[in-house]
């Protein structure tokens, strides 16, 4: 009993610091009304993103996985042309996963062989999530992801990051090939990231810290390197403060109302980013 109630004592401080995943985006389609297409998550940084499709389309609701799901048809001769694709801000989370699930079209057919890719920005420069190829059928079983890690680039972006799901061949799920009236579905697309706060949550390069972090009232900034200026903002992007330090640690005195703020230190030229909560 003795060594339980020690095993106990020396596992509590551990749990008191594990945190749990948090929902940064999400697309479950809960109304099969065209606004599904807004995602449907809480998160103040994605409020107002959307799904979209290229090559194929128009974007309409029908059954899914749960309540209902996104479809599109004209998916002819789309191999690596035509896609899924949704972007969205991961600023003040690490560790992102996704998941998602994707369906053909049943009697009317549609593309089989998908792939997860990512990009950073506006740029083109897409790489493979996955490597495998995520292989579709008439069901919601067969091309399901869950969980699937982000890279690390990915995580604390200032930058959107974009997600597609590219379909990589012509072949159809029960047809020779590809019609105009092929259908691709997809639904219960899910991104979630751990929430960085304090001390450890901060990359050694970036060089950066908020404490104590969350705060009741004031808090203070650390930096490693010489910053030229700290700015920070609140979950609706707008400037709540702004300061040219003198040190590589002073106080925020400004009254900050409880809530959720990004702290962006431009240091040498490179600007990095920390998460503070004051309640």
């Amino acid at each position: 009993m003795m060594k339980k109630l020690l095993l106990i004592a020396c596992l509590l401080p551990i749990f008191q610091f594990v945190k749990a995943q948090e929902e940064i985006v999400k697309w479950t389609f809960p109304t099969g009304q065209l606004g599904d297409t807004i995602q449907n998550g809480t998160n103040a940084l994605n409020l107002t993103q959307a799904i979209r499709v290229v090559g194929a389309g128009p974007i309409t609701m029908k059954n899914g996985a749960t309540t209902y799901a996104a479809q599109a048809t004209n998916w002819d001769n789309g191999m690596n042309s035509k896609y899924w694709y949704i972007r969205f801000l991961t600023t003040g989370y690490g560790q992102v996963q996704i998941s998602s699930k994707q369906s053909a079209g049943g009697t009317n057919g549609g593309p089989v062989d998908f792939k997860i890719q990512y990009k950073i920005g506006s740029n083109d420069n897409w790489a493979d999530l996955k490597t495998d190829t995520v292989k579709l059928a008439n069901n919601w079983t067969s091309g399901v992801i869950s969980n699937l890690n982000l890279p690390a680039e990915c995580e604390n972006q200032s930058e959107l990051v974009y997600i597609r799901w590219i379909m990589v061949s012509n072949k159809d799920v029960s047809l020779p090939a590809i019609t105009a009236a092929g259908i691709s579905k997809i639904d219960d697309i899910v991104v979630t990231g751990m929430p960085l706060t304090g001390i450890t949550d901060q990359k050694a390069s970036e060089g950066m810290f908020s404490f104590p972090n969350p705060s009741a009232s004031t808090f203070s900034i650390a930096t490693t390197k010489g910053t030229s200026l700290i700015e920070i903002y609140n979950t609706n992007g707008q400037l709540v403060y702004k300061a040219i330090p003198e040190n590589k640690i002073f106080t925020v005195e400004k009254s900050l109302p409880a809530g959720l703020y990004f702290i962006k230190a431009t240091q040498d030229g490179k600007i990095n980013f920390t998460k503070h909560i004051v309640r």
